[in-house]
């Protein structure tokens, strides 16, 4: 499938929640997120983790590292969108994800294992699309035992 790029980041010692990941689609090309993960790489200890990807109210300015896609077919140009990963710094502003509250543009947001990891592989139906304009970040909202996490977001740009 032409346009289709994988983003992959590796983080050390993550114990605290926060942005594992965003996307910000480049101007008239939504992106269509197919599927994502979040593992575990070193951590023999099982504990309850919850991820999930929100759309940012206000992205702000945050300290993350660039990270390039790679595309699926070597024809393909490089990805248009911006991609960013392990935001160390000046978070994103999310809406409410708090218990007994609504639950504000959240997709695929579920606790899973750590030793298993957080799995998002939607079904076509499931799949949403971030539209121009706006950034989703792939959340890690708990707090964890430290952890080296492998966080990974398939995507397709749309024209």
């Amino acid at each position: 499938m032409r346009g289709v790029y994988t983003a992959a980041y590796r983080i050390a010692g993550v114990t605290t929640g926060k942005t594992l990941m965003y996307i910000t689609p480049a101007t008239d090309k939504p992106v269509e997120i197919l599927s994502a993960s979040v593992t575990n790489e070193n951590n023999e200890s099982n504990e309850q983790v919850l991820c999930g990807f929100q759309r940012v109210t206000t992205l702000g300015t945050p300290t993350a590292t660039t990270v390039t896609p790679s595309k699926h077919e070597p024809g393909d140009q490089a990805a248009a969108a911006t991609v960013k990963a392990n935001v160390t710094a000046s978070e994103p502003t999310y809406g409410s994800i708090a218990q007994g509250a609504d639950i504000i543009d959240a997709k695929g947001l579920e606790g899973s294992p750590s030793l298993s990891g957080w799995q998002f592989p939607p079904t076509p139906e499931e799949r949403f699309t971030i539209k121009s304009g706006d950034t989703y970040g792939l959340r890690l909202v708990n707090t964890i035992a430290s952890a080296d996490l492998v966080i990974r977001v398939t995507f397709r740009e749309m024209s």
